[in-house]
C-alpha cells in the first residue's frame, strides 16, 4: 500500500512550477504514460498546495481492478476546501479528445465503490456531449447527482489560469455549487 505524498503541503505554491508540470504533460515528444503522470504530478501538486489537504498517488485496489489516480484527505481548513468533503477521488484524464460517457462511469463507480460522495474529474480536452441538454457525459454526471454523487470537472485550461492556492479553492468551491444549480458538471463554456 502506497504511503501518503511525502512533503504533500506546499508551502510556497508557484504558478511557474504548476505550468511546467502542464507543460510536461502536453509535451508530444513524450510517452502517453510520462505525459500522464504529468499531468498527475500537476493535480497532486495544486492539492498539495492547499491548506489542509493531503494525497495518495495511483492506489490500486485489493483485487487489482480499480486505481485511483489520486486520493484527497481534506482536513477542511477555514482556508481550504471547507465546502468539499473530508475524503474525495481525483480522475486524471490527459487525452487529447474529449472524455466519454463510459470513462465517468467507471469512475462513478470507483466513487461509489468506496463510498465517497465528491469526485474531480480533471479532463485535459473536456468531455462530450452537453449541459443543455444533458446529453453524454454530461448525463452521467446527472444521473450521478441524483445518487447523491457530486462530479465535479475540470480542464487543462482551467488549470493554466490558477495563480495560487486560493484561486483553486475558489474554482472548486464554484464547480461545486454550480452542480447543484446545473443538475450536471459545469465547464466556462456549457
Amino acid at each position: 500500500m502506497p504511503s501518503l505524498t511525502e512533503g504533500c503541503v506546499v508551502t510556497g505554491f508557484n504558478p511557474v512550477r504548476l505550468r511546467g508540470h502542464l507543460r510536461a504533460a502536453s509535451n508530444s515528444n513524450a510517452t502517453a504514460q510520462a505525459r500522464g503522470r504529468a499531468y498527475e504530478d500537476a493535480l497532486t501538486y495544486l492539492f498539495g498546495s492547499l491548506p489542509g489537504c493531503t494525497t495518495r498517488r495511483n492506489s490500486l485496489n485489493k483485487f487489482e481492478s480499480e486505481e485511483i489516480d489520486i486520493i484527497v484527505a481534506n482536513h477542511r481548513f477555514d482556508d481550504g476546501l471547507k465546502m468539499l468533503p473530508p475524503i474525495f477521488l481525483v480522475e486524471c484524464k490527459n487525452w487529447s479528445a474529449p472524455v466519454d460517457s463510459s470513462t465517468i462511469s467507471i469512475f462513478l463507480q470507483k466513487i461509489e465503490n468506496r463510498a465517497c460522495r465528491v469526485g474531480i474529474l480533471v479532463a485535459a480536452s473536456g468531455v462530450t456531449g452537453d449541459a443543455e441538454n444533458l446529453k453524454s457525459a454530461h448525463h452521467q454526471a446527472s444521473l450521478a447527482l441524483a445518487r447523491g454523487i457530486i462530479l465535479i470537472l475540470l480542464t487543462s485550461h482551467d488549470l493554466r489560469r490558477l495563480e495560487s492556492p486560493d484561486e483553486f479553492v475558489s474554482l472548486l468551491h464554484g464547480r461545486f455549487l454550480d452542480v447543484y444549480a446545473a443538475g450536471t458538471f459545469v465547464t466556462p463554456n456549457s
